[in-house]
Order: structure tokens, then C-alpha cells, then sequence
């Protein structure tokens, strides 16, 4: 399952710039080629969003803006992390670029370069 963060639970929606905070989730779920909408109860707190994202048995995420920590937990947990951009794209066109590799997946070697909470102290806000 791919986790995509969103403002809106609607299949209209376009990813949101913000991970660890986000209030809600659009889950893919390929088997079914379908997505649904799960809260995300740890929203503000990025170690527990990834801990939460792990339960529900996602594989992968995408993001515009991550801290280290959430990363590291993501890592940790193996789950696939890709940086989609900072522009919000809509989620189907996520989903075909994700099956085409268009996006750059974020590993230990790579994410000194992509990772960016989005702050203006360049430091996570997010009780982590």
C-alpha cells in the first residue's frame, strides 16, 4: 500500500506539502486499485505518524517536505520513501509515476539531499 498525504479526503485531492502533520492520508491499495482515506491520529508528531503508517501495513510513501527523524523511522521500518517534488500532484498521477520509477527514492546515501522539513529554521516543528 502507498501512503500519499492529503488536505481533503477526496479522490480529487492533490498531496499536501506537509507529512508529519497532516490530518489525513490517502491509501492506495493495489490489489484493489483503489484508495481510501485513513486519519492520521499521530497528525503532529512524525515518529508515531511512521510508527502508525507501519500498523496500517504501508510499503511506501511520498512527500514534498520531511524531517530526518520521521525519515529514519520510515527507514527503519522499511518503508519505500520518495521525494514526489514540492509542486501537489494529484493522487492517480502519484500512483502511474510511482509504477513508472519517476520519482527519486530516498535512501540513507541520498536523503542529506532531498530531505527538507519545509521551515523557515530549516528544523522540524513536529513533537518527534
Amino acid at each position: 500500500m502507498i501512503a500519499i498525504p492529503v488536505d481533503s479526503a477526496s479522490k480529487d485531492a492533490k498531496s499536501s506539502h506537509l507529512f508529519g502533520n497532516v490530518k489525513t492520508f490517502a491509501i492506495y491499495k493495489p490489489t484493489e486499485d483503489a484508495f481510501f482515506f485513513m486519519k492520521n491520529e499521530e497528525s503532529g508528531n512524525g515518529i508515531q505518524t511512521a510508527k502508525l503508517l507501519k500498523k496500517w501495513d504501508v510499503k511506501s510513501v511520498v512527500y514534498s517536505y520531511m524531517g530526518k527523524g520521521l525519515f529514519q523511522e520510515l527507514d527503519d521500518s522499511d518503508i519505500n520513501v520518495y521525494y514526489l517534488g514540492k509542486e501537489p500532484l494529484g493522487l492517480f498521477e502519484i500512483v502511474e509515476k510511482i509504477a513508472d520509477n519517476s520519482f527519486i527514492k530516498v535512501d540513507a546515501d541520498n536523503a542529506s539531499t532531498y530531505l527538507d522539513p519545509g521551515t523557515s529554521s530549516q528544523n522540524c516543528e513536529c513533537s518527534q
